[in-house]
């Protein structure tokens, strides 16, 4: 599919899955994530390994919900051969119509743990909106295996487009408002759960609500990238 084609069916449902990663470039990403620390709850002071990662358990106070590299990735070939690969920033410049500017990029694992209500909204797990700059696009890559236990992406399709007034005027604070009402408001029909084979790749206007959902069964290794029109450092996940 051409990447003007890729570009279109964003802006008509708000995302696009059927990227695949190179089995070279998925090996090299996951060699990257069991040789490089990862950080607790993204907690730049509590580094780990993630073959430890039952010990970091028992050290912890608080639930492992998440574990990111931070920004090591950017030392990693693998994920530098993505942030260039011709055909995603083709499909970005045409999606922004604008030459696509790297903002940034996250590597970073999703664990089955209990988490409350805030911890859901702290790491992106309702229904909300991202609004890094003027206009941007997200690539993500699953780098395992995801079915319905592992904490697939969800899309609310349409959404970026068609928003209740109200839920434009709170932008991201959509995040306070419960999940089931979003789906009652915006029709559970629009409700697409992204699940795949490790290397699946898909990609979305964060302006779409959209919620990555907390593992239930199995860890979930996710990389994401963004691009926009002006290179902001905001970053929400």
């Amino acid at each position: 599919m051409s990447p003007g084609q890729v570009a279109q069916l964003i802006r008509t449902n708000g995302y696009y899955v059927g990227f695949s990663l190179q089995p070279s470039i998925l090996q090299g990403l996951l060699t990257f994530a069991k040789t490089t620390p990862c950080y607790a709850n993204r907690n730049p002071s509590q580094p780990f390994y993630i073959q430890n990662k039952d010990k970091i358990v028992k050290d912890l106070d608080t639930p492992l919900l998440v574990a990111g590299y931070l920004d090591s990735h950017e030392s990693c070939q693998a994920y530098q051969k993505i942030k260039h690969d011709p055909y995603l920033l083709a499909i970005a410049s045409q999606y922004l119509n604008h030459p696509a500017v790297y903002l940034r990029g996250e590597l970073a694992w999703g664990f089955p743990a209990p988490a409350t209500l805030d911890d859901k909204i702290k790491t992106a797990r309702v229904y909300h909106c991202d609004i890094n700059d003027f206009k941007t696009i997200k690539f993500f890559f699953y780098l395992t295996e995801v079915g319905e236990d592992e904490g697939p992406h969800v899309y609310m399709q349409g959404t970026h487009r068609t928003r209740k007034f109200s839920h434009q005027g709170l932008g991201q604070r959509c995040a306070a408002i419960d999940d089931e009402t979003l789906v009652q408001t915006y029709g559970r029909d629009r409700v697409q759960v992204v699940t795949g084979a490790a290397g699946l790749g898909f990609a979305g206007d964060p302006y779409c609500l959209h919620k990555g959902t907390v593992p239930t069964k199995n860890p979930r290794l996710l990389l994401q990238l963004e691009f926009g029109i002006t290179p902001y450092r905001i970053w929400y996940f």
